[in-house]
């Protein structure tokens, strides 16, 4: 009864929707890129072509969210304002000192990215699942996100689906307990920032480990009194 009383708020017609406008938007991206391969010789061709991968999902949720009258208590901001702000233009700054004008122009399109998409897997659709039990809707998004990425035959299957059952996770906990989806966008441009080869810098790598202690420190130990802390944990 008490499962029962968990899915009933869940709009399954809303769901298949906003997923079949999440694979639509992203089948057409990828053939696109497949038919003009001229798109990865030109800068901003390749990041229109990287962000309209990404469309899919925020266009499913707006859609969802209007038709079928669907809300989140996700935002962009979250609980916080101006940590959501700094979230995104600290790093972007950082990066862009240690890199260049070119590397902080990154950062911010890994951000904007993330932003895409997390605002369909979670604003809309963990929002939507919120009810269950976490390891149920944990495991629906990682299935639903994992063959969301039509171009699985490029990828290691299990690595990447361990990597998404972990991200859907991890991102799904900070959601939850921040309500910031720019905190998402973050964390998830950053996974896909870090994929540029740019470890092999030092200084790199010591600006991204700054950036997450950053977030962390922010995020959960600034501006918060004993008594929420307790309440917390």
């Amino acid at each position: 009864m008490k499962l029962n009383l968990c899915y009933k708020n869940i709009h399954i017609g809303a769901i298949a929707t906003f997923y079949i406008i999440a694979l639509l938007v992203r089948l057409i991206s990828l053939l696109v890129v497949n038919k003009f391969p001229s798109i990865e010789t030109n800068y901003a061709l390749q990041v229109s072509a990287a962000l309209a991968t990404g469309l899919g999902p925020a266009i499913g949720a707006l859609v969802v969210m209007l038709v079928f009258k669907r809300k989140t208590e996700y935002t962009l901001l979250g609980k916080s304002a101006w940590k959501s702000i700094a979230t995104l233009v600290v790093p972007c700054i950082v990066f862009g000192i240690i890199g260049g004008w070119d590397l902080g122009v990154t950062c911010l399109v890994a951000f904007t990215y993330g932003l895409l998409e997390e605002f369909g897997w979670r604003g809309f659709l963990q929002y939507e699942l919120r009810k269950l039990p976490v390891w149920q809707y944990v495991l629906i998004i990682t299935v639903m996100w994992f063959l969301w990425h039509l171009d699985l035959n490029l990828r290691s299957v299990l690595p990447f689906f361990l990597l998404l059952l972990f991200a859907s996770w991890g991102i799904g906990k900070v959601v939850s307990e921040t309500h910031s989806l720019l905190l998402c966008a973050a964390f998830h441009g950053i996974a896909n920032f870090s994929k540029r080869d740019l470890f092999s810098d030092t200084r790199f790598t010591v600006a991204f480990i700054g950036v997450i202690v950053f977030w962390i420190v922010m995020w959960y130990f600034v501006g918060i009194s004993p008594k929420q802390q307790g309440r917390e944990q």
